[in-house]
């Protein structure tokens, strides 16, 4: 078992993890202290290139934000024969596919391969039916060949698309392009809801993940393309670095909720303007004004993030995880809007207060939310007509949510 774990970025070895007594620390490599400008946020922006040795305090939670969680953790750790709460063991055993563009494997392995999905193990609709039934044993379709890792708490299962457009495993390293969600058995049609919400969005003209819908073995998905990979017609694949806020703010994702301790919007709206470009408070407002209206609550700091572009730029990464839960009857925000955390309470007016608390003209938020909210109806309709069994309660819901925004404009 290697005492060293190398972390790859973009074919470079740019830091180094060990751990003393069981806590993860992490150094910058000669190599990457000669490349980068020092403060460079080159894995986070929680920690900036230096040539520190970073502690638990700031490591674990950045590697935690790599990692499932809850069940799917529980469930991975033991097949891999690690305690669950061993951040560092299991890092070592998924780092070689995660969120972004980082690898992480023992120090002592050969580099990690050139990226391409034609290294993937291809599979018959009878195997992914059956990797998808699994899915409760085996989360992320992990195990033996296949080290992967994604944050969240949800069942999913990462696959690449190949060339010819089947499945398949992203086996010794190969970056999986796809994550594919089957319903949630407590939550029903959270596939059609979510594949509605995010086609709200589409067609908003919001940055969004691409999504399809299918049934695989009599269980309904929704298949998402990971906006974090470009991938080429012959199969060559660049992985596009990436964080949330809870690792951007150095925050554990036990605490991901404001109410736990959670950075706030207002907290990421700061950091947007300090690092990101121009537009990016005008995205974000975008994207809270988009949640109310689907009456989405469980925008928490995990499902907002940053793109690390080569350039150096940042920018916010297109919306993900959109999903009506107001639906459910949660009716509790994730984050405050103008310091109210009910989904039915908040109005164009809150939602403008809150911009104008980032330090958005007061204006520039009405011009913006107003935008949203008169396409919204439009936007709406073509969702509902790409989003095959939608529930009429479901659509109501968020045509209730609509009414209530605009009567306070």
């Amino acid at each position: 078992m290697a005492d060293e774990l190398a972390v790859w970025l973009y074919g470079d070895r740019v830091a180094t993890i060990d751990r003393d007594r069981g806590r993860p620390r992490l150094v910058y490599t000669e190599d990457a202290l000669g490349r980068y400008e020092l403060g460079t946020p080159l894995l986070s922006l929680s920690l900036p290139l230096s040539e520190r040795r970073y502690t638990q305090g700031v490591v674990r939670p950045f590697i935690d934000g790599l990692l499932p969680e809850g069940e799917s953790r529980k469930s991975i750790a033991r097949d891999v024969s690690v305690r669950a709460d061993d951040t560092y063991g299991l890092i070592r055993e998924l780092g070689r596919d995660c969120a972004g563009a980082v690898v992480i494997q023992p120090a002592d392995e050969p580099p990690p391969p050139t990226p391409t999905t034609v290294t993937a193990e291809a599979l018959t609709p009878d195997d992914v039916a059956t990797l998808v039934g699994n899915l409760r044993s085996a989360p992320l379709g992990a195990g033996g060949r296949v080290r992967i890792s994604l944050a969240g708490v949800q069942e999913k299962l990462l696959l690449t698309r190949m060339p010819d457009g089947k499945w398949g495993r992203p086996v010794d390293g190969t970056p999986s392009t796809h994550i594919l969600k089957p319903e949630i058995a407590a939550y029903p049609k959270t596939v059609e809801n979510e594949a509605f919400c995010m086609r709200i969005a589409r067609n908003l003209g919001l940055a969004v993940a691409a999504v399809e819908t299918t049934e695989i073995a009599k269980r309904k998905l929704i298949v998402v393309g990971r906006f974090d990979r470009t991938v080429s017609p012959d199969g060559a694949v660049e992985r596009i670095h990436q964080e949330d806020f809870c690792q951007a703010t150095g925050v554990s994702p036990e605490t991901k909720y404001e109410e736990d301790g959670g950075p706030s919007l207002q907290r990421i709206a700061g950091i947007l303007q300090s690092v990101a470009a121009t537009n990016s408070l005008e995205r974000l407002l975008q994207a809270v004004t988009l949640n109310v209206l689907i009456g989405n609550g469980d925008a928490h700091a995990k499902n907002f993030s940053l793109l690390h572009h080569a350039s150096g730029a940042l920018t916010l990464t297109p919306l993900y995880d959109l999903m009506c839960t107001l639906h459910y009857g949660d009716n509790r925000l994730a984050m405050c809007i103008d310091t109210v955390q009910r989904t039915d309470r908040v109005t164009a007016e809150r939602i403008a207060n809150e911009a104008v608390s980032w330090g958005m003209s007061r204006e520039r938020a009405a011009a913006t939310i107003n935008d949203i909210l008169d396409r919204a109806p439009a936007a709406m309709s073509a969702a509902r007509k790409q989003t095959a069994r939608l529930p009429r309660e479901l659509y109501a819901t968020v045509r209730g949510q609509l009414s209530q925004l605009r009567s306070h404009q």
